[in-house]
């Protein structure tokens, strides 16, 4: 991996061309291409360095015992991905981090930045990093939102409902295929695809590949 210059994303946000130059040495940030299907992170492996999407997109995945997988999240261009675990370096993935498509990231090793010191380059990095971390977190409670429903309708009418609401329109694009979707929700494609065309039949809503719009719904 060649050594990087300074992306355009949220976690260096602030930083001076001078910051970013002693940032670049002192976490070690490191590029990497990747092709679609490649495991950038595998569960059961220790992650020393966090990631960070500069092109492409990487799903968080989950597979159990049994081969069932379940898409836990994505991250696309500007996102991070395993940034808990590299802050907690000797605990090992529970998920895999796999390209979705083809793509480049940024690694960077997390041990310098959480050591103590007062360089601004340090406290801007860490405060980005902190409000990053939280807005997943706000994310992943809302997918209990809408994986806590028994049924399949009830999973999707709430997963709609987070979208239309985080849009704030009844017409969204959806992140994911029917597939992927399936496997977010934790259900089986072809009981998904039964309900999606049974709420299309009673006008709940109107779904054209990755097009929603949803129907008979109070304004937003």
């Amino acid at each position: 991996m060649e050594l990087c210059q300074l992306p355009d994303v949220p976690l260096f946000r602030g930083l001076t061309e001078a910051e970013a130059e002693t940032a670049i040495t002192a976490l070690r940030m490191r590029r990497k291409a990747f092709a679609k299907g490649e495991i950038l992170l595998e569960a059961g492996q220790c992650a020393p360095a966090l990631g960070v999407v500069l092109a492409g997109c990487v799903h968080m995945e989950h597979l159990d015992v049994w081969g069932s997988k379940t898409l836990l999240g994505q991250a696309g261009p500007g996102d991070l991905f395993a940034e808990t675990y590299a802050c907690l370096p000797e605990e090992p993935l529970l998920v895999s981090a796999v390209a979705a498509e083809g793509g480049e990231a940024l690694f960077l090793e997390t041990e310098q930045l959480l050591q103590c010191g007062c360089e601004p380059w340090r406290w801007k990095m860490t405060q980005n990093l902190l409000r990053i971390a939280a807005r997943k977190n706000l994310n992943l409670a809302q997918r209990s939102l809408y994986t806590a429903p028994k049924t399949i309708r009830g999973r999707v009418t709430a997963y709609f409902s987070v979208l239309a609401r985080r849009s704030g329109s009844a017409r969204f694009t959806l992140s994911f295929d029917r597939q992927q979707l399936a496997d977010h929700l934790g259900v089986d494609r072809s009981a998904l695809s039964n309900a999606l065309s049974q709420m299309q039949k009673e006008g709940l809503l109107v779904i054209d590949k990755r097009e929603v719009e949803l129907k008979q719904i109070e304004e937003l």
